[in-house]
């Protein structure tokens, strides 16, 4: 048997192997589906890190603010030493919208040794946030803009199936070309590494988030 035909099996093995047993990630098959409604609703908070997101930051503060969530909540930006008026950004959103006292902005403190920035940002949220006891954490970047029914979404599902951790995968914006052309790849080769269907598997030895949603 010669050397090409060795690497044929082997690549209609590997071809195989993926089709019919990685999980069927290929059908991309997951969907979003909220739990029933709970006996209570628990309090939340919500951590944003951000460093020089102004341009986004605005529409990301006014859309978790209004959350159609039932219980009490309540949002933490850690300012990671932005330069481009990040937090006065998220300050007037939260005041256009209403609810001003629900945001806490925290000036981030210098980077220690042995961390990297975003997740300093994201610990110095998590302490603040952890004043008020919230039952869970929405930890969340700062360009993402959210329908008004998923912060209620995630907490019921998350009861319903008493999970740790609940992810979503937000939709990803694709406007140039380059953007369209390897955006979904990422997404599609995602699912190839990490099976959904078996990320969402308790009896499974494989797990996975999405670091921009993910309900603690």
């Amino acid at each position: 048997m010669n050397f090409s035909t060795i690497l044929s099996i082997f690549s209609l093995a590997v071809w195989l192997y993926l089709v019919v047993a990685r999980g069927g990630f290929w059908r991309a098959a997951e969907r979003d589906i909220a739990g029933p409604v709970p006996a209570a609703w628990p309090e939340v908070a919500v951590v944003i890190p951000a460093r020089d997101e102004a341009e986004g930051v605005g529409q990301t503060i006014s859309s978790l603010l209004r959350q159609d969530y039932p219980g009490t909540f309540s949002v933490v930006l850690v300012d990671d030493h932005s330069s481009d008026g990040t937090a006065d950004v998220a300050r007037r959103a939260a005041t256009e919208s209403g609810v001003p006292e629900r945001l806490r902005v925290l000036s981030g403190a210098a980077l220690p040794a042995g961390w990297t920035g975003k997740l300093w940002a994201m610990q110095q949220g998590v302490q603040r946030a952890n004043e008020t006891a919230p039952a869970y954490l929405l930890l969340t970047d700062a360009d993402i803009v959210y329908e008004s029914g998923v912060l209620r979404d995630l907490v019921s599902r998350a009861i319903a199936d008493d999970l740790a951790l609940s992810s979503l995968m937000v939709k990803l914006r694709c406007d140039s070309l380059v953007e369209r052309a390897l955006i979904p790849a990422f997404v599609f080769f995602f699912q190839m590494l990490y099976p959904f269907s078996w990320v969402n598997r308790r009896d499974h030895a494989t797990a996975a988030a999405a670091g921009g949603c993910m309900l603690v």
